[in-house]
């Protein structure tokens, strides 16, 4: 298999070393890991996974190729690569439009900025569920589209689907039953919007992706981690954690994206199937993984906050809404009627 297009101009070629940062043979030994590919294939996809072999996400992403294969006749051929090994989790957008990779996974938190449109729907208390969520993002893009811009032409990628993600609850080594819990705490959180949720209870806090939490948590580095269920079950963080409290905040984003290039060598149908496919996927992927996390845990260890609790954690939280108003109105969007029309859609589908 070759390991980058041909085709691909010479400027992307040094951005796929800079990001990269590996050696062909070091691709090489990658790929062994990964399994082997259809020496037949005219086109030469590469993926790297998301997460470690039987989580859900891994189970989502050999269905997704098989089907990439299925509707090209098998004139496609996805080879895998083991998670973090091509590209460090940050980095996945820009290793996607390089090349390096030709189907990327971009979580949006991990670029603070980048996507203002997303991060309404890490404001606390917004969000029912990650598949209400998803559906009230699609629908806002139907009306205002400036929300599903997301890529630049410089990013050099191709949107196959964008979605919500699961709501964010505390994991944690120690038990935490009320707010006062919080206080003097060490905590990550799987975006800023999460970070400054926790500030705000008195704990101390910092933006952490998946395997690092991992790490931070057996090392005793932090106390805890506020991320979605899918973490718990993908990053294996229910190994390092004993204790769950039901918050339901903050919710991050994703999007599934595909090098530009290699999205050009698709027939038409094939483009247009790919992109109508993924939502499936998703639904189903989120089902697995939610009823995965949550499947083992002793019940005496999730805990939910009290009335009194839940009443003063939302009149803290507010003040993040008029603030993404603010920053969407400066980004050129019409943030207030945004919002308004978001809190519209969820408490309709939620009533439906």
């Amino acid at each position: 298999m070759a390991i980058a297009h041909s085709s691909a101009p010479s400027g992307r070629g040094l951005n796929r070393r800079a990001f990269g940062g590996l050696t062909l043979a070091t691709l090489a030994g990658a790929q062994m890991a990964g399994g082997a590919a259809q020496a037949a294939a005219e086109l030469d996809l590469k993926m790297q996974f998301a997460s470690p072999d039987g989580t859900p996400w891994n189970d989502l992403d050999r269905r997704f190729a098989k089907h990439i294969e299925t509707i090209s006749g098998g004139r496609a051929a996805v080879t895998f690569f083991p998670p973090n090994s091509v590209t460090p989790f940050k980095d996945w957008l820009q290793s996607t439009g390089s090349g390096l990779l030709d189907i990327g996974f971009v979580w949006h938190p991990v670029l603070p900025g980048k996507f203002p449109q997303m991060e309404l729907f890490g404001l606390p208390g917004l969000s029912k569920n990650q598949t209400l969520a998803s559906v009230v993002y699609w629908r806002l893009c139907d009306q205002f589209p400036e929300m599903g811009k997301l890529f630049s032409e410089g990013d050099n990628v191709v949107d196959l689907g964008t979605f919500v993600a699961m709501g964010s609850h505390l994991h944690s080594r120690e038990p935490v039953r009320s707010l006062a819990d919080f206080k003097g705490k060490v905590f990550a959180a799987q975006d800023a919007a999460g970070v400054g949720v926790l500030e705000k209870l008195g704990a101390s806090a910092s933006v952490t992706v998946g395997p690092d939490a991992y790490l931070a948590l057996q090392r005793g580095a932090v106390d805890g981690v506020l991320c979605a269920w899918g973490w718990v079950n993908n990053f294996k963080l229910n190994e390092v954690t004993t204790y769950h409290t039901l918050l339901n905040l903050n919710p991050g984003s994703y999007s599934s994206v595909m090098n530009r290039d290699a999205f050009n060598k698709l027939t038409p149908a094939e483009q247009a199937h790919l992109t109508d496919i993924r939502p499936l996927y998703f639904f189903y992927n989120t089902t697995d993984g939610a009823a995965a996390a949550m499947g083992s845990l002793a019940p005496e260890n999730i805990f939910s906050l009290s009335t009194a609790d839940t009443e003063a954690l939302a009149s803290q939280m507010r003040p993040f809404w008029d603030e993404w108003v603010k920053k969407a109105d400066a980004a050129g969007m019409p943030g207030q009627k945004i919002l308004d029309e978001a809190v519209r859609l969820t408490k309709l589908y939620d009533q439906n």
